[in-house]
């Protein structure tokens, strides 16, 4: 669905704010063969590429925070845990909700 609406301008919206998969994945489904813009195009991977590369291995380095809900604590059923859970699925719902309004100004504008 990405490769209906890939464009530079949107490829960049999402690096800005921060969907660096998103932007990854439509920097690659443009055509830089035909594109003036393709070298840009094949370094902007390149360094986004090299950035998430950092960003995974500086994560993996990071220690366990005592603030993240193992599965045992949610399954456990303690309200303290149950109360976390639905509000980290909360956050994620309203993360999603952004990401649909997001294209639905861009397909509006097409």
């Amino acid at each position: 669905m990405t490769r209906n609406f890939a464009s530079l301008p949107l490829a960049r919206l999402y690096e800005k704010q921060g969907y660096i998969d998103d932007a990854l994945e439509i920097y690659r489904a443009i055509d830089t063969s035909q594109s003036p813009d393709g070298k840009e195009i094949l370094d902007t991977i390149s360094r986004l590429e090299a950035q998430k590369k950092i960003a995974d291995s500086t994560e993996n380095l990071k220690e366990p925070s005592h603030d993240v809900l193992t599965p045992d604590q949610v399954q456990a059923g303690t309200k303290e845990a149950g109360m976390a859970h639905m509000l980290e699925v909360w956050l994620k719902l309203i993360v999603m909700q952004k990401r649909v309004d997001i294209f639905k100004a861009f397909k509006a504008r097409l």
